[in-house]
C-alpha cells in the first residue's frame, strides 16, 4: 500500500531541475575544469554556442543546485579565472571562438551579469571586454572533449601551463573581484 502511494507521488511530483549557466572563457577544457567537481555543481558540459549575430564560441554549460550555490557565486568564480579585458581570446587561444562571454537565459541572469561586469570595471578602472549575450544554440562537444582535464590530466596540465591559463587552485566563490589568476582577498 505505502509503496503504491510512494510510487504515485514520485510520478506526480515534478522533479527539481538544476539551474543552468553558460560561460565562454577561452578553451572549453579550461572552463569545464574550473567548474567541475565543485560543491553545488551538478554537471558540466563542454560545447559550442552559436547565435544569429555572433560566431561560434567554445563554452561550458554548468548545471547547478541553486539552493547550494548562486549564479552570483558562479560569476565570481568565472571572473577570477579569465582575463576580462581581452576581447580577442584568452591567453594563447586567440580568435572569436575563445573570446570571453556570458550567455544569459533570464532577465535575472542578465541583471547579475551586467552588475558584476560593471563592478569589475569600477574596481579595476578599465573597460571590461567580456560580452553578455542571449543564450543561443548549444552544441555539445565530441565525447572525447568532455571532462578532458579529469580523463587526460597530464595532457591537460601541459596544455594549460603551456598556454598560460591559471591552474584554478585557490579560486573560490569569495564575493570580491580578484582578476585573472588571482584569488579574491590576495
Amino acid at each position: 500500500m505505502y509503496l503504491k502511494i510512494w510510487l504515485l507521488l514520485c510520478l506526480l511530483v515534478p522533479q527539481a531541475q538544476a539551474a543552468q549557466a553558460v560561460f565562454a572563457g577561452g578553451s572549453f577544457w579550461v572552463m569545464e575544469a574550473l567548474f567541475a567537481g565543485r560543491s553545488g555543481i551538478v554537471s558540466t558540459e563542454a560545447g559550442w554556442m552559436s547565435g544569429d549575430k555572433y560566431q561560434r564560441r567554445q563554452v561550458v554549460r554548468v548545471s547547478y543546485d541553486d539552493e547550494q550555490i548562486s549564479y552570483g557565486d558562479l560569476l565570481t568564480l568565472y571572473w577570477s579565472a579569465i582575463d576580462p579585458f581581452d576581447a580577442r581570446g584568452q591567453y594563447c587561444d586567440r580568435g572569436e571562438a575563445y573570446s570571453p562571454a556570458i550567455y544569459v537565459q533570464t532577465r535575472l541572469q542578465q541583471k547579475w551579469a551586467q552588475q558584476s561586469r560593471a563592478h569589475l570595471a569600477l574596481m579595476s578602472g578599465r573597460p571590461v571586454e567580456t560580452r553578455i549575450l542571449p543564450i543561443g544554440d548549444f552544441t555539445p562537444a565530441l565525447q572525447r572533449q568532455q571532462a578532458f582535464a579529469r580523463r587526460h590530466g597530464l595532457l591537460y596540465g601541459l596544455y594549460r601551463d603551456g598556454c598560460g591559463y591559471p591552474d584554478g587552485t585557490g579560486f573560490s566563490f569569495s564575493p570580491a573581484v580578484a582578476g585573472p589568476g588571482r584569488v579574491a582577498g590576495e
